[in-house]
């Protein structure tokens, strides 16, 4: 589902700041909103969480053509997760979160999904020659990617990604 397809059905422009819940027209906590979608356009709200497995399978082509070190990254997972045990894996804390540090190839962002359907992927991913970074978190709709203007011309000309430019310090939905 594009977020787009759901703001021309609803007849609301969207802009990278826009919310979902602005996007259908409910109140920020949802109370007034639709379960069951809008048939033809949606049938169910975007699920919260890191990027879904379909989305990263289709980003890591186009975050590979803009590292040196694709066969080298380093991902963050949120340490909340009940059911891994991350005592022996090191650590690091970012604003609100604590996050188990793992390192890869970039094709292993989608590794777990591999191995069990229901697995986490990591919050973050950065390769090892930083020249992007990106970011998602548990409570969050979307996914956030930092890198060059070619990247980003990369990602938006996409036809498998629905991507949207922003600039530092404007708000996204």
């Amino acid at each position: 589902m594009r977020w787009a397809a759901v703001a021309a059905a609803h007849g609301r422009a969207m802009t990278p700041a826009t919310d979902w819940h602005e996007l259908i027209g409910a109140d920020p906590s949802y109370h007034n909103a639709s379960e069951y979608g809008l048939p033809g356009v949606w049938d169910e709200h975007p699920a919260e969480g890191p990027t879904p497995p379909d989305v990263a399978r289709a980003l890591i082509p186009v975050l590979a053509r803009h590292t040196r070190t694709p066969e080298q990254c380093w991902f963050g997972l949120w340490n909340g997760y009940g059911r891994w045990d991350f005592d022996r894996f090191p650590s690091f804390e970012t604003p609100g979160r604590d996050e188990v540090l793992l390192a890869g190839t970039l094709a292993d962002a989608v590794s777990p999904v591999s191995l069990d359907e229901f697995a986490e992927l990591p919050d973050l991913w950065w390769p090892q020659d930083r020249a992007w970074c990106l970011g998602g978190d548990v409570d969050l709709v979307s996914t956030y990617i930092g890198g060059s203007r070619e990247l980003v011309a990369d990602l938006l000309a996409a036809p498998e990604l629905e991507a949207r430019p922003t600039a530092p310090g404007e708000k996204v939905g």
